[in-house]
């Protein structure tokens, strides 16, 4: 999975572009990237995928709203098995500076402040908040430059309360910033990505970068705070719980599909990250 530092072309004149994404133009192999001053505001309607944020890698489904700061990597997975065609994606891109420094200061701003401050974590919105957030959208023509701008502030302003918002990022997670270390990462998550399903021992990846598998093991744990064999774990599960809601693959076969060497070490695996069973699982859905 590579690390890629997206160019967004923002100016002064231009503070911030929407992108909305729908049915077949809805494409979600796109890799684990970062930018380099643009936030990302996203919004997900009728997917369900993994969704990984810094060192923080989790299920989504039906809406998702999520707020990202410059640096932070991140990317939307469905690892394409699901059907998109009533699904829908609103990405929008913004310079901090959308709100001048002074105007940060002011008493109506501060939460917008905090959400700014705080987003290097990644923030998912919530509850109540979260269907504010959609029901302004719905009513939003995103022509309208001026009703748009409005949006992102009052959008800001929820992600800045504490109630409803969850921080994605451990504390002590620690990107890659320099050159060097970013192309490692970039390396290394980028073979990851290509080789999940099959068996990866972690003295394979960590050769890809030269470095011996215990030099590894810290250098992983270092810029991602899990070890290899979670992050693998978490990538296996993410896809094993797509073919399971969206094919009608045995248990077995999805096990065999999602990488794991045996059907009884998936269903442990599979039981102890979602607190149920594969079936159970499927059966929910339905």
């Amino acid at each position: 999975m590579k690390i890629i530092r997206e160019h967004v072309t923002l100016s002064e004149d231009e503070l911030f572009v929407v992108s909305i994404f729908e049915g077949d133009e809805i494409d979600l192999s796109y890799p684990f990237h970062q930018h380099e001053k643009a936030y990302e505001l996203t919004i997900t309607l009728g997917l369900t995928g993994t969704r990984m944020v810094g060192d923080h890698t989790s299920q989504f489904s039906g809406e998702d709203v999520v707020l990202i700061a410059p640096g932070t990597p991140h990317c939307w997975q469905d690892h394409g098995i699901q059907d998109k065609t009533n699904s829908k994606i609103v990405v929008i891109q913004f310079l901090d500076t959308i709100v001048s420094q002074q105007l940060l200061l002011s008493k109506a701003m501060i939460n917008v402040k905090k959400a700014l401050e705080n987003a290097a974590y990644g923030l998912e919105l919530k509850g109540s908040d979260k269907r504010k957030v959609l029901q302004w959208m719905a009513a939003l023509e995103f022509e309208n430059t001026f009703d748009t701008y409005i949006f992102i502030l009052k959008v800001l302003k929820l992600f800045g309360k504490i109630e409803l918002v969850k921080r994605l990022c451990s504390h002590g997670y620690v990107p890659a910033t320099n050159k060097n270390g970013a192309r490692r990462l970039e390396t290394v998550l980028q073979y990851i990505q290509k080789n999940y399903s099959r068996k990866l021992l972690v003295a394979e990846v960590a050769d890809q970068i030269h470095m011996s598998p215990s030099a590894f093991s810290h250098y992983f744990k270092k810029h991602t705070l899990k070890s290899f064999a979670s992050y693998l774990m978490e990538m296996r599960l993410g896809k094993a719980a797509q073919l399971l809601q969206h094919s009608e693959l045995p248990v077995g076969d999805v096990s065999v599909e999602s990488g794991f060497q045996n059907v009884s070490h998936f269903n442990r695996s599979f039981s102890k990250y979602y607190n149920t069973t594969p079936l159970k699982f499927r059966k929910q859905l339905f």
